[in-house]
């Protein structure tokens, strides 16, 4: 049974006096910046999962953002290591310095700003992207110091055992260079010590190689690099039409021996930057996948048709089952006169001898061209004046034509009776008009999902059908078999948009693998939607990950992207026991605020360029922040 924070305030006085000066929370360790880079964090060998976070009150931070230490962040790149435990001098705030005797006049340029001073004709994009920071307030170094060695000293003397068995992280923040942004304690599962240190090296340049060389030298030679390597194929971006993105990620990972010197490899490492290193791996490289498509995210769809009329199929239902909601209509429908018009051509179309019988099952049927047009407009009156034009021409016999067997909308049945004596005119009220889109709109995706998966995944059309029908009865045993037909329809279509990721970063010749990945994909995606709605939820997750060697992925389609991030962890080992693991890490977009605010007060600007001028690769490499986390593992005296 995992500890609750609420329990801490139970256990003794020396936890009480941390929550009264420290903000305290527990938390997985796999949730923390910087820490959750590792390739495989159970490797560094905790006790626990769950850790405690020490930072600062929010009102003791906020003194601090002040600081000197953004005013000094220039000066830092001919500074050397220092290791001084001191506490840091903050200056005065000089927010408001004067400038020749008169207050300093800022303006700052807003969205609000651009958008009205804008031409009629420019549209300014991209400014939806909202960088997430962790919550975190450092304290001083020198503080989490203490800390840390109380922690490592008494922590076993005075904490019960609950809590003195959780390792620590100590948020810190220095004027010092390097700044150190974390502190850890704890022990190991074999109740051995481990101290653990992050710093922050600014962002990549000569400055940094040099330091990653002598911290590395300094923790000793390792037989082994691990590197790996996480590409953002889809970022998960939130916007206000899209509050529940999903992503694609690829996390390559790949090891490399060390037959030579390491300060050769460590120079090689450095000059050539991880870029470079990055361009040349091991085709052996493992490469996972990792798809979440979230919901309603159409980026994934690489047919849009699909995933407009997949939605708007189950707003029908929706409606349907609650007839006070409306139905949502797309936001771009046609013309009700160029509508009319539509359906006119169909019926005369429809009344040809050439068309009575469809080609093959491919074909657009009769009600899937219906669909396509009752489908845009723009209400539900619209549609059923519409729905009544084409019924009154089976009514007069106008319509000759024929629908496949399977399809087993109401419309397909009037149709078919309409060649018989047994046709009725249907009364056509709002959910009767609404029941007989969704149907046609069904099977009208149905249809195209069947085809998307034959022609472009080679997947059997037989093999498809049997899993959708299958699917289809397995839900009418808890829903409606109206309802379930409509519901069978998202897993199926889900599972294409992620099968179709796939399909994008794999080359050519090793498409033949595409079959067995859809197969575990749709039984993945069906099962658990079935098993979701057995136990009467109706959220389903719909996330997938498939390991592949670099061999056969198209690296053109991903990794002309660069890492978001790149790491290369090493471990030195005296005998059989490890002493140390390291891992230098660099990142386009660090996820602490106060972190990414002192590398960018150093960072380099990056000049104006000529049109389809490329930015250098010195000014590529700027973009990374670099860290440096090592823990050392204390042996039993």
């Amino acid at each position: 049974m995992s500890l609750k924070l609420n329990d801490l305030q139970s256990y003794n006085e020396q936890v009480k006096s941390w929550l009264n000066k420290y903000r305290v929370r527990l938390m997985s360790v796999s949730s923390l910046p910087f820490v959750s880079n590792y390739s495989n964090i159970s490797q560094l060998g905790f006790n626990s999962d769950d850790i405690l976070v020490v930072d600062s009150t929010v009102e003791l931070f906020q003194k601090e953002k002040r600081s000197s230490i953004l005013d000094n962040a220039e000066k830092r790149s001919n500074i050397k290591i220092d290791d001084s435990m001191e506490t840091e001098d903050f200056e005065q705030d000089k927010e408001n310095n004067t400038v020749d005797g008169g207050p300093l006049v800022t303006s700052f340029l807003t969205l609000d700003k651009l958008q009205k001073n804008a031409v009629d004709d420019v549209e300014i994009v991209g400014l939806d992207c909202e960088v997430q920071f962790f919550d975190v307030n450092p304290i001083p170094f020198a503080d989490g110091i203490s800390i840390q060695r109380y922690l490592r000293l008494e922590s076993s003397k005075h904490f019960s055992p609950a809590v003195d068995k959780l390792p620590v992280w100590i948020s810190t923040i220095s004027s010092h260079f390097p700044s150190v942004c974390w502190l850890a304690a704890g022990r190991t599962t074999k109740n051995i010590q481990v101290s653990g240190v992050t710093r922050v090296l600014g962002y990549f340049n000569e400055n940094s190689q040099k330091i990653v060389k002598q911290m590395n030298e300094a923790c000793g030679a390792a037989q082994v690099n691990r590197y790996r390597a996480v590409y953002e194929g889809i970022r998960k971006i939130a916007t206000p039409t899209r509050d529940a993105p999903g992503e694609v990620i690829v996390d390559m990972r790949w090891n490399t021996k060390v037959w030579i010197k390491l300060k050769v490899v460590i120079k090689c490492f450095l000059i050539q930057s991880s870029l470079v290193l990055l361009e040349q791996p091991d085709n052996a490289a493992d490469c996972t996948i990792k798809i979440d498509l979230g919901w309603r995210d159409k980026r994934f769809f690489i047919d849009e048709a699909i995933f407009e009329q997949l939605f708007f199929v189950l707003n029908l239902a929706d409606v349907l089952a609650n007839p006070e909601k409306e139905v949502v209509f797309p936001s771009e429908s046609a013309k009700f006169d160029d509508l009319v018009q539509d359906m006119n051509e169909l019926v005369d179309s429809c009344s040809q001898e050439d068309n009575v019988f469809v080609s093959n099952e491919k074909s657009e049927e009769v009600t899937d061209k219906v669909w396509n047009i009752v489908r845009k407009c723009g209400d539900v009156k619209h549609a059923t004046m519409l729905f009544k034009n084409f019924l009154q021409a089976l009514t007069y016999g106008k319509i000759k034509s024929h629908v496949q067997e399977g399809n087993k909308s109401h419309l397909a049945s009037l149709i078919r009776a309409s060649k018989t004596c047994d046709f009725r005119m249907p009364i056509l009220e709002r959910l009767s008009t609404i029941e007989m889109m969704m149907e046609i709109g069904v099977e009208s995706l149905r249809g195209r999902i069947i085809n998307k998966f034959s022609s472009t995944l080679q997947f059997p059309t037989d093999e498809l059908s049997f899993i959708l029908k299958t699917c289809e009865n397995d839900l009418s045993t808890v829903e409606d078999a109206l309802n379930a037909s409509v519901v069978s329809l998202l897993p199926i279509a889900m599972a294409l948009a992620t099968v179709s990721q796939i399909f994008g970063l794999l080359n050519e010749k090793d498409h033949v693998i595409l079959p067995d990945l859809a197969r575990r994909v749709l039984t993945k995606f069906t099962s658990g939607m079935v098993e979701k709605a057995k136990k009467g939820e109706t959220e389903t997750e719909y996330t997938f990950e498939t390991t592949l060697p670099l061999l056969r992925m198209s690296k053109e389609n991903f990794m002309d992207k660069r890492p978001r991030i790149w790491t290369c962890e090493n471990t030195n080992t005296v005998g059989a026991n490890v002493q140390t693991r390291i891992m230098t890490a660099l990142e386009l977009e660090s996820s602490v605020e106060h972190v990414s605010r002192i590398v960018n007060a150093s960072r380099p600007v990056r000049e104006m360029k000529e049109e389809n001028e490329k930015p250098t690769a010195e000014e590529l490499d700027a973009d990374y922040t670099v860290s440096h986390t090592v823990f050392s593992y204390l042996p039993k005296m």
